[in-house]
């Protein structure tokens, strides 16, 4: 069993499901790979949602859409092949004695494309917007977060310093995710403008032909340093957000890699396309409102923990999921935290989930509403049956726009979509203790004990103590309800590309790790 590092990369969780915006019309007929060349001019991802569906601020977003902010932005470090940290923007660092200072030293050849430089001045403008509760990245080190930073301090015009209220060694690996993406002068200054234009040093710039929510369109920047990573001179990503038309987009020849779901993979492989899987990415049931401000049942444990045992999940897997793992474990199967225990403890049960909800006050079950999307609501109708077996009436409501799609984080008790746990304690921190699935700002000092021993583990015998802790408390507490370890699959044209590669275990491929096939 491969165990985890338990130090802390940033958030690394997103609703993939709520993004709702633009999508590629199906296209049939047989592949015409053969006639595709392998050549660096162009490369087309198909992807699953609008990864842009908040702007071009890169500290608005979560660590699944590194893989198309990396284009624009640089980070202070730089996410590995290997999954580790590496420079970036920042070509040295250094700490303190006792771990609370972090000293970076910056490169001095970085000019971003409103043509301003890197200085030491400018990241600190661009950490101390760490105060704003709409910069989704920054809520780890914002005040009272988990790694706060306490303050930013130019030391010279390539020398910066942060003060973090507690050590916080290794932190350098935030750095590595949109958490340390550094955002021009124009743009920190004028943070509106970012809604329509990006302000990077990254490899690409946006193209005049990108329409927003759809395509976009990014080319070789000839100022960055580091396009020369970077193997193709214009990337695309196309918004294909039904999974059966990115297959078909990837088969027709219309992309050239695609993000496929694993009732596509068998589909794409048939056609002599390539596919790279990686799993850790579970599934799940979140419970936004643990404290009953949406739906007064939610505040109640019993409550939260009876979904665990209504719901079919071998059932649900085998109608829509064929190749994906049934889940009881809020971690992966590949973690420290995992234990067979809970399968058998929560395994399937309506009775026993009927008797806790009418522990819990609710002996005739109760109704809330769900917000779904195209991707996600078919899995909400075949959970919706199982959930009237026990009492519990759940009406699943289509997004009528993105907004109302992601505000339900606050206007609904419980979401459904996809946690990595490439790092659980960044995913505890950045989503689950303080993030998007808990606005309203409920405590749990199990959970947070757990996180904390996790964070600190010095071996990995202590890790797998604190990441067990850490799964069977956030099942037992619904916090957490998962359903199905889902792989991640990258499907490319074998013509066009040579096979994907993943980042250590991040799902999410470096955009730098697709090169043309030999």
């Amino acid at each position: 069993m491969k165990l985890l590092n338990p130090s802390v990369r940033g958030s690394s969780a997103v609703l993939a499901g709520a993004l709702l915006l633009g999508s590629l019309t199906a296209c049939g007929g047989s592949s015409n790979q053969a006639a595709a060349e392998a050549d660096t001019s162009m490369l087309t991802l198909a992807i699953d949602h609008d990864m842009a569906s908040s702007g071009f601020d890169p500290l608005r977003v979560s660590a699944a859409q590194r893989q198309f902010f990396e284009g624009l932005y640089e980070s202070l470090m730089t996410l590995q092949p290997d999954g580790s940290a590496g420079p970036g923007l920042a070509e040295e660092f250094s700490y303190n004695a006792d771990n609370t200072v972090l000293t970076l030293t910056l490169r001095d050849d970085v000019t971003f494309t409103d043509g301003s430089k890197l200085d030491a001045d400018l990241v600190k403008a661009n950490l101390d917007r760490r105060s704003d509760p709409a910069l989704s990245a920054y809520s780890t080190v914002a005040k009272g977060g988990a790694q706060e930073i306490t303050s930013v301090n130019v030391v010279s015009p390539t020398e910066v310093a942060l003060t973090f209220a507690a050590p916080q060694p290794g932190f350098e690996k935030n750095l590595a995710s949109p958490l340390g993406m550094i955002v021009g002068k124009d743009g920190v200054e004028d943070t509106a403008s970012l809604a329509a234009t990006p302000d990077g040093s990254g490899p690409y710039t946006l193209d005049p032909t990108t329409v927003k929510g759809s395509k976009y369109v990014f080319v070789k920047n000839e100022e960055s340093s580091e396009a020369s990573d970077f193997a193709f001179d214009k990337v695309v990503f196309s918004v294909v957000q039904d999974p059966q038309a990115r297959a078909n987009a990837l088969v027709s020849g219309q992309a050239d890699v695609a993000m496929l779901t694993s009732s596509t993979v068998d589909f794409a492989e048939s056609k002599g396309l390539g596919v790279s899987q990686i799993g850790g990415t579970v599934q799940s049931l979140i419970s936004f409102d643990k404290i009953g401000k949406t739906a007064p049942a939610f505040a109640e444990e019993k409550v939260r923990r009876a979904f665990n045992y209504a719901i079919d999940r071998k059932a649900l897997v085998d109608a829509l999921h064929k190749g994906d793992i049934p889940a009881w474990n809020a971690l992966p199967k590949d973690s420290a935290g995992f234990t067979e225990d809970l399968e058998t403890e929560f395994a399937y049960d309506p009775e026993k989930a009927k008797s806790l909800l009418a522990e819990a006050g609710y002996p005739d079950g109760f109704d809330f509403t769900i917000i779904a999307s195209a991707q996600t609501q078919t899995d909400l109708q075949a959970i919706q049956k199982d959930l009237a077996a026990v009492g519990i009436t759940m009406n699943v409501k289509m997004a009528a726009s993105t907004d109302e799609a992601f505000a339900a984080v606050a206007t609904t008790p419980l979401g459904y979509g996809p946690l990595n746990w490439d790092n659980p304690v960044g995913v505890m921190y950045g989503a689950v203790l303080n993030g998007f699935a808990n606005v309203q700002k409920a405590t749990d000092e199990e959970l947070s004990a757990a996180t904390a021993e996790l964070a600190a583990a010095k071996d990995d015998a202590a890790a797998k103590t604190a990441a067990t802790k850490l799964n069977t408390r956030l099942v037992e507490s619904g916090w957490v309800i998962p359903l199905y370890e889902a792989l991640t699959n990258q499907g490319y044209n074998t013509k066009k590309v040579a096979p994907v590669e993943f980042a250590g275990t991040n799902a999410f491929p470096l955009l730098s790790s697709y090169k043309p096939a030999s």
